[in-house]
């Protein structure tokens, strides 16, 4: 078998599409600035000109209206973040000794057939933020040794929403390996366990423009010469202006990807990849979506489905 690819070109590779939404998003935010300065100019008017709210009573709002999000924030943390990850470790093991026939690790096959790869072999991580004053921070780690994702995504608004964007987007990737002796077609199923939390908040009124996402996507693609198109799953989204909503998000499922036709002694590369997004706009708008340690997002393994 030849080598593997390697490390440096598996990062290239995983960062080409965050990389390329993140400038997109970024483009989109630019070109809308200069309405949304003037649309906030022309609320701001009306409310102290008109209906006569002082600038004073605004910015106190504003300050209020962070202090209940970071209180709400600590206290969900409090309640839903995982102590220790070995009872779910072990109910988990056990659910997959008695689902799952496998009995051999293999990563290679010369006639068609389920071939198994237990061992991602390079993973990846990688934080994009957007920051118009508010907070933005985030965390991508991995463990390839236990088949782990711990992805962390946070981002709370500032000001009135109108002007201000505050947003997070993590990635993680896990890379899995198959090789063929032969010619033939690959598709890949990819079983999923996601062990985490959210919270999501926000207090719209009529005269600013709050509101809060938090979006949690998987992906699998192959590659062999060239990446197939990406098959993806919403696991969790949740989108509104007004709302004060957390939660654990204990899931399991499975993705299949595309079939590729592949040809012989060539590695195929299965990218597994989780994205934690979060989106805020307004003064104590949150979003959360929290995977880290003891919480995870696991693969227990990788099949190759191979004709």
């Amino acid at each position: 078998m030849k080598q593997l690819p390697d490390g440096q070109w598996l990062d290239e590779q995983a960062e080409f599409d965050p990389e390329r939404e993140f400038v997109e998003n970024e483009v989109a935010i630019e070109r809308s600035k200069e309405e949304r300065r003037k649309n906030e100019e022309e609320m701001r008017e009306i409310v102290t000109s008109v209906m006569k709210i002082k600038p004073k009573a605004l910015e106190d709002e504003h300050k209020a209206e962070n202090e209940k999000a970071s209180q709400i924030v600590e206290e969900a943390e409090s309640l839903l973040a995982s102590k220790s990850s070995l009872a779910l470790d072990e109910a988990i093991n056990l659910q997959l000794m008695m689902e799952s026939n496998v009995a051999i690790e293999t990563t290679g096959g010369s006639t068609p057939g389920h071939y198994y790869d237990h061992h991602p072999y390079h993973g990846w991580g990688g934080v994009y933020r957007h920051n118009e004053g508010g907070v933005t921070t985030g965390s991508g780690v991995f463990d390839t040794a236990a088949n782990k994702m711990f992805p962390y995504a946070y981002a709370r608004g500032d000001g009135s929403g109108i002007t201000d964007d505050n947003d997070v987007t993590t990635w993680v990737k896990l890379f899995f390996a198959f090789w063929p002796r032969r010619n033939g077609h690959i598709r890949v199923l990819v079983p999923y366990i996601t062990r985490g939390w959210y919270q999501i908040y926000s207090n719209d009124k009529w005269y600013n423009s709050k509101e809060a996402t938090v979006d949690l996507e998987l992906h699998v693609r192959l590659h062999q010469n060239y990446w197939a198109g990406s098959a993806k799953e919403d696991i969790f989204r949740l989108h509104d202006d007004n709302i004060n909503r957390n939660g654990r998000i204990d899931r399991s499922g499975q993705l299949y990807s595309g079939s590729m036709a592949i040809g012989a002694d060539r590695w195929v590369i299965a990218e597994v990849g989780i994205r934690a997004r979060v989106e805020t706009e307004g003064s104590g708008s949150t979003a959360r979506l929290d995977f880290r340690a003891p919480d995870f997002v696991r693969i227990p393994w990788v099949r190759f489905d191979f004709s």
